[in-house]
């Protein structure tokens, strides 16, 4: 099996990663709604969606750049280096937080990944995976509140 055949292979198996990150979207949903989810917490997760759909359709030398001037300080560094030794330490204690994240960077990546395969610019590939997200909390959230009232 040559790389071509192996290309064309994941080019049709593109709605599995559709359908795992749109699963993935609507458990996010779902969660929200059987909480007690206050207007300021969907905000976050519509901000938050928004925000990691950027960061996978963004190319990665503007990131890069960024990341670079921002730790060529060793102060930068330093206090970078803390907050990310907080964050995990909130994060290791939040075990079912933590792999709510996993999740859904793991989903998204692979969908980042099958869109690039297929050949879509990254303005493209930041609607379909922003529009994918939003459709998964959508239905997620009206599920819920269709079997649950």
């Amino acid at each position: 099996m040559g790389p071509l055949h192996l290309l064309s292979t994941v080019k049709t198996r593109s709605w599995l990663s559709f359908t795992l990150f749109l699963l993935v979207y609507i458990n996010l949903g779902w969660l929200l709604q059987a909480q007690p989810a206050s207007g300021h917490l969907w905000l976050l997760m519509l901000l938050m969606t928004l925000g990691l759909a950027e960061a996978l359709a963004s190319p990665w030398s503007v990131i890069r750049n960024i990341c670079t001037r921002w730790f060529s300080s060793s102060l930068r560094g330093f206090v970078s280096a803390m907050i990310a030794a907080f964050v995990a330490v909130i994060l290791l204690t939040e075990v079912s937080l933590f792999s709510h994240i996993v999740l859904l960077l793991s989903a998204g990546l692979l969908y980042r990944l099958d869109a690039t395969i297929m050949g879509l610019t990254d303005m493209q590939a930041l609607f379909l995976i922003l529009m994918t997200a939003l459709l998964g909390l959508g239905l997620g959230s009206l599920s819920y509140f269709i079997i649950y009232g």
